[in-house]
């Protein structure tokens, strides 16, 4: 008969082990999100134009007329990393709306065809002057939160209307779903 003792530390290592499992079961399917942001640099090869964001800017006022003081999150439906961003997405609503920017949620087909958009989630950040001031991924990193956020380096200056032209940025590693409707 096997003693009290001995089943004990059975069931804690096997408690142990499952844990282990479920870990690294996790780990491993997080691992396999991570992906590059424009992994084919079409996007990067795009921004490199001085034309870039003036066109961005006026093919999204074509759609979205006003977009004085505008942030347009995209997000694509059954995109696995939409949870992860969500958060980032509320905070960014929050502190935004406080600074008198409306918040736009749309789904890339809300895009015209001719933006190039790589992946998402995604965000666009229009300063007072209707410009476009940040055009990218949200955040980078493993699970691509708000504490490895990309787009909140150039708030401040977007906030305070000192930025100096567009940032378009096209590297990032972390949770990226590709995007449908790219071409």
């Amino acid at each position: 008969m096997v003693s009290k003792s001995i089943k004990q530390a059975l069931v804690y290592f096997g408690l142990i082990i499952w844990v282990m499992v479920v870990i690294g079961g996790l780990a491993y399917s997080g691992l396999q999100r991570q992906v590059e942001f424009d992994p084919e640099q079409k996007f990067a090869l795009a921004a490199m134009s001085a034309e870039f964001a003036p066109n961005v800017t006026s093919m999204m006022a074509q759609q979205y007329p006003a977009l004085s003081k505008t942030v347009i999150h995209i997000q694509q439906a059954g995109c696995s990393c939409n949870f992860s961003n969500d958060i980032h997405v509320d905070r960014l609503d929050y502190t935004l709306g406080h600074s008198g920017y409306r918040s736009l949620h749309v789904a890339p087909s809300g895009i015209p065809d001719e933006v190039i958009l790589p992946s998402l989630p995604a965000i666009m950040v229009f300063d007072e002057q209707g410009q476009l001031g940040y055009f990218g991924p949200y955040s980078s990193g493993y699970f691509c939160s708000a504490d490895t956020a990309i787009v909140d380096r150039f708030l401040d200056n977007i906030l305070a209307d000192k930025h100096l032209g567009s940032a378009v940025v096209s590297e990032g590693y972390g949770c990226y779903c590709a995007n449908k409707n790219a071409a």
